[in-house]
Formats: structure tokens, C-alpha cells, sequence
């Protein structure tokens, strides 16, 4: 009998829903955890939570094997990014242009020692080297099926993580002008590459990757103003 009442105190939030076990995730990220007394557990996080799933299932993706002259051409413009850590995913995205995009990413669970160091120096998170996050999938399924409302406008795309967003955009409507742009000057450099690798996709649409921090006033530089501008969180 103590056994089993020692079991049911340790596990309190066993017995919640899934709604109510995110909503305790969400009130985690305001409040500090001192004033929080039931955080929840690692295996009820992954219960709830779309990252370990791998997202939504909105946009098919796989893993690309490439021959080694394909790989070069494809991370032609940042070899600080090549590597074992790293992996090359096609997107097939849900348009009526059946357009395949190439994603240089991190591997999952790579992050190293070095990436800390960067954000540390720059002040900034690593959130957007971690991996393509379930928020930006269902932000590029969003843009794909009201593709429409892009056409002649110029988009900006803010904490971009690989652009995923940002570049079916470019990809699958008539946008005028996409700015892709991330913190983290790690990340930019993959936007840049991703951007290179999928150009011929594009068509007059202009693409861009950009270095912005949120904390920073100057945005000076960005010229004229934009038509819509994004987020994923």
C-alpha cells in the first residue's frame, strides 16, 4: 500500500489530458520554474509535444543521398557548414507547381560545443540550428494554400531557422521580393546556401538572406517597407 502511494505522488499529472498538460508547457515558458511546483516530466513533454514526432506530416520530406559532385554544387557557398553533422532533406511542397526544394540542415541532436559558443558571443539562441521546427512547417503549409495574397508583394520572413518558409514562398508564388532573415549568423549562412541550391526555382521572384537582430533598432538598410511579414514560434 505505501508502494502504490509513493507511485501516485510521483506522477500528479498523470491523469491530465493532452490539452491540459500543453497549456501547463506553455505557462512553463512564462514563468519561472521556482513558482512553478508540478513542471512537467521529459516523457510527458514528448507526449505532447511535435518536435520528437517530427512535426505535423504537413509537407513530405526525406533524406537525400547525393553523388559527391551534386553535394559540392549544393554547399558550394559555405563550407563551414559541410559535414557529418550535417543532411540534406527534399520538401515536397503541396502545390499546384509540384515543387521539390533542397534544405541543408543539422542533423538532429548535433548541436556542439562550438554553436553555444556563437550564440554566447553574438547574444543570441541557437533555437534555429537545433532543427526545422514543427511551427515552421505548419507556417509554409499556411503561405502554400494562400499562395495568392503573395503575388507582386515583398515578404519578410523573421527567426527564418532554414528558410523553409521563406523559400516555398519564393518557390510555389509571384512574390515580388523575399528577405530571409535569422539572428544567428551561423543560420544565415544556411539560408544563404539554400537559397543558392534551389535558385532555378524561383523564377523573377528576388531572394535574399539577411542577418537581423530583433533587439536592434538600425533596420535602415532594409529599404522600402514590406507587404507581409512572418513568423514561426
Amino acid at each position: 500500500m505505501e508502494e502504490r502511494s509513493t507511485t501516485l505522488a510521483a506522477s500528479p499529472t498523470s491523469s491530465l489530458s493532452t490539452a491540459s498538460l500543453r497549456w501547463r508547457l506553455l505557462r512553463q515558458s512564462f514563468f519561472p520554474r521556482s513558482i512553478l511546483p508540478d513542471m512537467l516530466s521529459q516523457e510527458q513533454t514528448k507526449r505532447i509535444s511535435r518536435k520528437p514526432a517530427g512535426g505535423f506530416g504537413l509537407i513530405a520530406n526525406c533524406m537525400v543521398i547525393p553523388k559527391e559532385e551534386d553535394h559540392k554544387q549544393a554547399t558550394k557557398c559555405t563550407p563551414s557548414t559541410t559535414g557529418t553533422k550535417d543532411v540534406l532533406i527534399e520538401y515536397n511542397l503541396p502545390s499546384r507547381r509540384a515543387v521539390s526544394i533542397v534544405l541543408l540542415q543539422r542533423r538532429e541532436n548535433h548541436v556542439d560545443l562550438r554553436d553555444f559558443e556563437i550564440s554566447k558571443q553574438q547574444k543570441i539562441d541557437n533555437t534555429g540550428i537545433v532543427c526545422l521546427w514543427p511551427s515552421e512547417e505548419v507556417l509554409t503549409y499556411f503561405c502554400i494554400l494562400n499562395g495568392d495574397m503573395f503575388r507582386n508583394k515583398r515578404v519578410l520572413e523573421l527567426g527564418s531557422g532554414y528558410g523553409l518558409a521563406g523559400l516555398s514562398i519564393a518557390a510555389c508564388t509571384d512574390s515580388s521580393e523575399v528577405v530571409i532573415s535569422d539572428g544567428n549568423p551561423q543560420v544565415v549562412d544556411y539560408i544563404q546556401n539554400n537559397i543558392d541550391a534551389n535558385m532555378g526555382f524561383f523564377g523573377t521572384t528576388k531572394v535574399t538572406s539577411l542577418l537581423l537582430h530583433w533587439s536592434q533598432g538600425e533596420v535602415c538598410h532594409l529599404g522600402q517597407s514590406f507587404d507581409f511579414i512572418l513568423a514561426a514560434d
